[in-house]
């Protein structure tokens, strides 16, 4: 089949995207071989917790990871394992996390469309440690005990317009 024919309609899920803070700044300062083994470790543990967790990796990027999930829990649970398992990670920087959820275009093994966007445009709008998720997502992990969320400050999302984003924390956590 021609990729020009292939199904292009769209699926709803829940989009994570997933960055380690100040990568680019850290790799001019360790050997290649350091370099090596933390892109190593970050994407096996990230792919593990992903797979795990009942999600599917789409792609890592080196110093990112991008996942899909069916249902917004699951991928709430799964930015939050990937926080806590590399915040305990031996020399690993912290990691950031943006998630989104609305209709999603599979293509070749990839994903597109304004919700991957906005998931990405959240990541790179987090501070280190810490999950951002869009309102839809977050309306959708309403009343789910295992959550904790809290609306933030409008921001302004490039090319998407204001946004009023939620962090997602564990139930429980300060």
């Amino acid at each position: 089949m021609r990729i020009a024919e292939q199904d292009m309609s769209a699926v709803r899920l829940a989009v994570g995207f997933a960055d380690l803070v100040a990568f680019t700044r850290l790799s001019r300062q360790i050997t290649g071989g350091e370099l090596a083994r933390l892109i190593d470790r970050f994407e096996g543990r990230s792919a593990d917790i992903v797979t795990s967790s009942g999600g599917r990796v789409v792609k890592t990027l080196g110093d990112s990871v991008l996942f899909v999930s069916d249902k917004a829990h699951v991928a709430a649970e799964i930015a939050l394992r990937l926080v806590e398992t590399h915040a305990r990670g031996k020399d690993m920087p912290e990691l950031r996390v943006g998630l989104a959820s609305g209709p999603v275009i599979w293509r070749m093994g990839d994903v597109f469309g304004t919700t991957v966007n906005l998931a990405s445009r959240l990541t790179a709008l987090s501070l280190p440690g810490t999950i951002l998720a869009d309102p839809q997502l977050a309306e959708e992990l309403e009343g789910d005990r295992a959550f904790r969320l809290r609306e933030v400050n409008r921001l302004s999302v490039r090319g998407l317009g204001e946004l009023a984003p939620y962090t997602v924390m564990r139930a429980g956590s300060a």
